[in-house]
């Protein structure tokens, strides 16, 4: 079984890094190190385990890789569409090519599973008697009642508006995440049995104490927009902010648009709100920011979207004044901008430039500067907890998933004292060889819809078919510790990692990777000797090495995995004068991504009983 604590005598070797194999006097050196966990799931701000999910859509398995990502994240479908993907600006296999396209595999599976598979309480939830509120049903409240209904509390939502889901419903526009996703996700977390109270503003939470909850969460979010602070601003015809902009929109209550407009602001807000002007007829937008574009903390694909649906971009411009005649807005006065030193958010700060000053005529301005809390939030009692945007500011759905997961620990240790049990962690140590190159390979690309079509709002980028979303997947590396492919460890296909000492200490994963043919023609099994040159000492163990062999009879030299092989450890050789695969077993790391897409059934895995020389 794994254990949380090395051995001492393991710890002072790994500190001296260098070891030798030794098997019946043949030896090969190697370099120990410590695996750390997988960049993309240290990168995700709720935990998500990105090489579970990825590795089971590698094989197929859809529905468990959707369970695999439900585990940390209540939202994938909302989340594989709108989600920053700072695991993607992780991922190593961005060192080689590309990162993996883990946002868009995300959105395949919870397209693909979600209505097939609705997420279900565990036969073995408790039962509990205490009651929660949580009010404000965006994403962090709805993490949090999520999670606490699963820890078997009785969970009530309870919303301000007429429909739930906060910021993701009145921020986001349909084109990027169609409402019935949203519908069908929220639907999804209530059906475990939460109840939801639509129109119900809660201003003193305190009261739903009084009431009978043992806990309140307050997640009200930030839909109050923040302004320019110039005169005029709140008298003119013809000015508004975008979160009212948007809910207007949404509603029904804006339909179209002529003339010019500005949007004022450089953030996914600014952007959304000059896509949807463009939809709505306007026959120009602009984006006025008064950075440049690489301080834009709008996500790049967004601002590259609305580039090609003719979003003008005006940089290094900032808001002086409002033009106004019988006050009805005319345009917006502005000043040329220079950038100086960096300022407290890191990005430098704009100066303006001395008589730059110029007037851009406008029939709408649209300001996009940020949010606040929906409400004022003063000392709270105990028992009631804050999160999401209200507790930190704006920020993104993952990061508000993770503030609901939290958050919903804090609650369940307020009301029951019990500590939920951590995600146990194996130790892992890690010998091989010097790195190996890994194949580049081409990162799938979502196909959207063309410029033409895009006049209403309609989803723009389609999901992967299965096969692209299973050759996508196969381009994972498989950093971090063991297989994490959630696999309990008797059926684990890496189980040949775990190294039985000699001397009686507990069990230790190792990995050995880039065996030496010397080694490998043994067989799979054996006792192995490693030994520290530096420090006079060894030790013996058990060894099950695991790899792919070739059925050749049943090969036909398609190369399908010689392209997937991330080791290049896969090749074509000539064979009773017919190409068929072969695999160097000094290269191959057992990492199964050859498997899945093998046509005719020709890779296998090599059994604990084969020989290596089979090939």
């Amino acid at each position: 079984m794994p254990i949380e604590k090395l051995p001492a005598r393991l710890e002072e070797w790994l500190a001296r890094g260098n070891v030798k194999l030794s098997l019946e006097g043949i030896e090969q050196d190697y370099k120990l190190s410590p695996i750390p966990d997988s960049p993309c799931r240290v990168g995700c701000p709720a935990g998500v385990n990105v090489k579970a999910y990825v590795g089971l859509i590698a094989r197929g398995d859809f529905e468990q890789a959707l369970s695999v990502v439900r585990e940390k994240n209540p939202l994938p479908g909302i989340c594989g569409r709108v989600c920053t993907h700072p695991c993607e600006s992780e991922c190593r296999r961005g060192e080689i090519d590309e990162p993996v396209a883990i946002r868009q595999l995300k959105r395949f599976i919870a397209d693909y599973a979600l209505f097939s598979q609705p997420a279900v309480l565990p036969k073995e939830t408790p039962r509990r008697a205490e009651r929660v509120a949580v009010v404000g049903s965006g994403p962090a409240g709805l993490t949090v009642a999520n999670d606490l209904r699963r820890l078997g509390y009785d969970v009530t939502i309870f919303e301000a508006q007429e429909k739930p889901g906060g910021m993701l419903l009145w921020g986001i526009p349909p084109f990027r995440l169609p409402r019935a996703i949203i519908e069908e996700e929220i639907n999804s977390i209530l059906n475990l049995g939460i109840r939801l109270e639509l129109n119900s503003r809660i201003d003193e939470p305190g009261q739903l104490l009084k009431q009978g909850y043992s806990a309140v969460f307050l997640a009200p979010g930030c839909q109050r927009s923040l302004k320019l602070g110039l005169p005029l601003e709140d008298k003119l015809y013809g000015i508004i902010d975008s979160l009212s902009f948007l809910r207007q929109v949404y509603r029904g209550e804006t339909k179209n648009l002529t003339g010019r407009v500005l949007v004022i602001g450089g953030g996914d807000s600014a952007v959304d709100s000059a896509r949807v002007a463009k939809r709505l007829g306007a026959d120009e937008v602009w984006i006025v920011y008064r950075r440049s574009r690489n301080e834009m903390p709008a996500a790049p694909e967004e601002v590259g979207e609305a580039e090609v649906e003719g979003v003008r971009f005006e940089f290094l411009t900032q808001p002086a004044g409002l033009e106004q005649s019988e006050n009805k807005l005319t345009g917006l006065r502005c000043v040329r901008c220079q950038l100086g030193e960096p300022d407290s958010s890191g990005r430098r700060r704009p100066v303006p430039i001395s008589g730059s000053d110029f007037i851009i005529d406008a029939n709408l301005v649209i300001t996009a500067l940020g949010q606040k809390p929906a409400m004022e939030i003063r000392d709270l009692p105990p028992g009631v907890f804050i999160g999401g945007d209200a507790a930190g500011g704006p920020a993104t759905v993952i990061n508000a998933i993770a503030s609901g997961h939290e958050s919903a620990q804090a609650m369940h240790r307020f009301i029951s004292g019990e500590e939920t049990s951590p995600r146990v962690k194996a130790k892992e140590l890690e010998m091989a060889p010097p790195l190996l190159t890994a194949v580049r390979l081409i990162r799938a690309k979502a196909r959207v819809l063309p410029l033409n079509a895009r006049r209403g709002f309609e989803e723009i980028e389609a999901p992967f078919t299965p096969e692209e979303a299973m050759q996508e997947a196969k381009r994972c590396l498989r950093c971090g510790p063991c297989a994490e492919c959630v696999r309990c460890s008797s059926t684990c296909p890496k189980h040949q990692v775990v190294l039985k000492l000699q001397d009686g200490v507990e069990p230790v994963l190792l990995r050995i990777h880039g065996l030496d043919r010397a080694f490998t023609e043994r067989g799979c099994r054996g006792r192995v000797r490693i030994k520290v040159e530096a420090l006079n000492e060894e030790i013996g163990a058990e060894v099950e090495l695991l790899t792919a062999r070739v059925v050749k009879e049943l090969c036909r030299g398609c190369a399908r995995c010689a392209e997937v092989c991330p080791h290049e450890a896969i090749s074509l050789r000539s064979w009773q004068g017919i190409e068929v695969a072969t695999v160097d077993y000094e290269r191959c790391r057992g990492c199964g991504n050859c498997l899945p897409g093998c046509p005719t059934g020709a890779l296998q895995w090599l059994s604990q009983t084969e020989s290596f020389t089979n090939v």
